[in-house]
């Protein structure tokens, strides 16, 4: 069940440190790391994210923020992309290894309108909330149209049956060739509540199709955050109301925004 807490207070993060139970690799420069709870167990909503703290310093000096892959009874999952020091001691953790962890922080998204289809999209490490939500939307029938550059580049993962999974490549070396909005432009989208994470201009796209059609859209957000609890205010994202433009936090009201309060000429 996806709780919606664009209507409701967040719940309350914990910290704790837990034991690392998998750590694969799911795509070139990019693994997916499961850690148990530790008797900590909490239920985040697709969408909401955690903060880990890095094991050496002084670098890296904050804690990084990965949104949750997975949940259930015996820990959580997140995915990651190799980029630099902090991601790199990442991918040498090993089952046993512990690390401090701290979440769930920020809103989920929301559940999906009656008589409404879902239709997921997802590129790069926006995979990971993209396949958290599926699962919970499994009863719905879910779409997800996920994209890459090439076919190393698309993350591996365990679709539960119920979700109908399109992927697509920009070199045609697996899936539809094109990008994910060409696929969605073969798609029946008339019904559809979208779902989107990953590059600025491909949640950008998927907002302007949602516009044209009419459908609503939330769009999770991924920003260099700082402290990852609304204090720094480093995470801003541009926003729109009735008095004109404004700032959210990405790290608390968001990352998961309508796209439509979002500023996209930024």
């Amino acid at each position: 069940m996806i709780q919606n807490q664009h209507n409701s207070e967040h719940p309350p993060c914990i910290q704790r440190t837990g034991k690392i139970l998998a750590n694969r690799s799911i795509a070139r420069g990019c693994g997916e790391i499961r850690i148990g709870w530790n008797g900590a167990e909490i239920h985040p909503s697709p969408g909401q994210f955690l903060t880990l703290a890095p094991r050496r310093y002084p670098l890296p000096l904050l804690r990084r923020p990965y949104a949750y892959s997975s949940a259930d009874s015996s820990g959580f999952g997140f995915i990651y992309q190799i980029r630099g020091p902090g991601s790199a001691e990442l991918a040498e953790l090993r089952p046993g290894d512990e690390t401090d962890w701290l979440g769930p922080l920020g809103t989920g998204f929301p559940p999906p309108e009656p008589a409404s289809r879902p239709i997921l999209i997802a590129g790069g490490t926006g995979i990971g909330p993209i396949f958290y939500l599926a699962v919970a939307l499994k009863e719905h029938g879910p779409l997800v149209v996920t994209g890459a550059r090439e076919a190393n580049l698309l993350p591996r993962l365990h679709w539960p049956p119920g979700v109908h999974v399109l992927p697509c490549t920009e070199d045609g070396s697996a899936g539809i060739a094109g990008t994910v909005m060409d696929a969605l432009k073969e798609t029946d989208t008339s019904s559809a509540e979208f779902y989107t994470c990953g590059p600025a201009p491909m949640m950008e796209a998927v907002h302007k199709l949602a516009l044209e059609q009419n459908r609503p859209c939330w769009v999770s957000v991924e920003e260099i955050m700082a402290c990852g609890v609304g204090a720094c205010q480093g995470c801003a994202v541009s926003a729109a109301d009735d008095t004109g433009t404004t700032y959210q936090r990405a790290c608390l009201e968001g990352p998961v925004f309508n796209s439509r309060k979002l500023k996209w000429d930024r």
